[in-house]
C-alpha cells in the first residue's frame, strides 16, 4: 500500500459538490437518457455527502437544532 491510511485526508463538502457539478455538466452533454439519469443520481450523492460532511463538521449542539430544522422543513432526516 503506497499511502498510508492515517495520511490520508477526508474529501471536504466542497470537494464533493464539485464532483456533483462535474455529474451535472456530464449529464447535460450526454445523449443516451440511462446515462443522463445515472449522472444525476450521482450528482444527487454527492450533493447529500456533501451536506453529511457539512453536518460532521458543526458542533454537536449546532447539530441538533439543524437536525430540528430540517424536519420542521420537511427535509428527510440523513441517518
Amino acid at each position: 500500500m503506497s499511502k498510508d491510511i492515517l495520511t490520508t485526508q477526508m474529501t471536504t463538502a466542497a470537494e464533493y459538490r464539485q464532483f456533483a457539478e462535474e455529474c451535472l455538466a456530464a449529464m447535460r452533454a450526454a445523449v443516451i437518457p440511462e446515462v443522463r439519469s445515472a449522472l444525476f443520481i450521482a450528482a444527487q450523492r454527492w450533493n447529500t455527502l456533501a451536506d453529511e460532511r457539512e453536518e460532521e463538521a458543526l458542533p454537536s449542539s449546532a447539530r441538533r437544532l439543524h437536525k430540528r430544522h430540517t424536519a420542521d422543513a420537511g427535509v428527510p432526516a440523513q441517518n
